[in-house]
């Protein structure tokens, strides 16, 4: 995750470097390089490098036009050097390169941010569903993020389908337990409208109930170690999509 903030101040930087050379003087290109530092500025905190590449891509294709393939240059090196570093830098966690916990099986696309761990449990489909774009943001302390092998906590839902039904669990999991947030009985195909009951606050349940909840769910094999290896699974899919994205946009800005 640290390269995300190193990422984000080197595009900082290169902006910066136009304003002093080919742009100076010039009010358009000074408020373009303002807003990619202020851009820049807030990636560095929140992890946001790959939104900030493409607002410079963007940026760069209509504000550029007369001198794109020097800056285009520039900016298709700064790419490809990290896609250097990431690839040079990158290792499967171990959590990760052994497979989810059995009987589980993986499916997912390139591309693609869902996650998919399905298994048979009796008479039962049991899904879990967990997205790279709808995770928790991660705590800091100062400009580091505390955890520099995987992410803090994972969020990920559990369906349990049965009879044309699915008992959905939306979950947490730091590593160690796994956390019920909500609990929702809905039609196979999802809830069909937002005024829906969809269940009470889950907290607000009686404690023996959402014991019971837990249990139903670790008999089904949402345990800790599952959680441990989603919280990995999460982290090195957007290590892997991310190479990938600098590959393509790479590619685009160097043509």
């Amino acid at each position: 995750m640290a390269t995300r903030q190193r990422v984000a101040r080197s595009i900082c930087s290169f902006f910066a470097q136009q304003q002093s050379t080919a742009f100076t003087g010039q009010h358009a290109a000074g408020a373009l390089i303002s807003a990619a530092q202020q851009s820049a500025f807030a990636a560095y905190h929140h992890q946001a490098a790959p939104l900030l590449l493409r607002t410079a891509v963007a940026a760069f294709s209509r504000s550029l036009t007369t001198s794109a393939p020097s800056y285009n240059s520039s900016l298709s090196s700064l790419l490809r050097e990290e896609v250097d570093y990431e690839k040079k830098n990158y290792m499967r966690p171990d959590q990760v390169s052994g497979g989810p916990p059995a009987p589980f099986k993986l499916a997912e696309s390139p591309g693609d941010t869902l996650l998919t761990l399905s298994r048979t449990y009796k008479n039962e489909e049991i899904s879990i569903d967990l997205h790279v774009n709808n995770q928790p943001s991660p705590p800091y302390q100062g400009e580091e993020v505390v955890d520099e092998e995987g992410i803090t906590t994972v969020a990920f839902n559990v369906s349990v389908l049965k009879d044309g039904k699915m008992l959905v669990f939306e979950c947490e999991s730091d590593g160690s337990s796994v956390n019920i947030n909500h609990v929702s009985l809905e039609p196979k195909e999802g809830l069909t409208s937002e005024s829906m009951y969809s269940g009470p606050v889950f907290d607000e349940l009686d404690d023996s109930l959402q014991r019971n909840f837990s249990t139903f769910l670790e008999e089904r094999g949402i345990t800790a170690e599952l959680g441990e290896y989603l919280r990995f699974l999460i982290y090195d899919k957007e290590q892997r999509e991310y190479q990938t994205w600098l590959s393509e946009v790479e590619k685009f800005v160097s043509k």
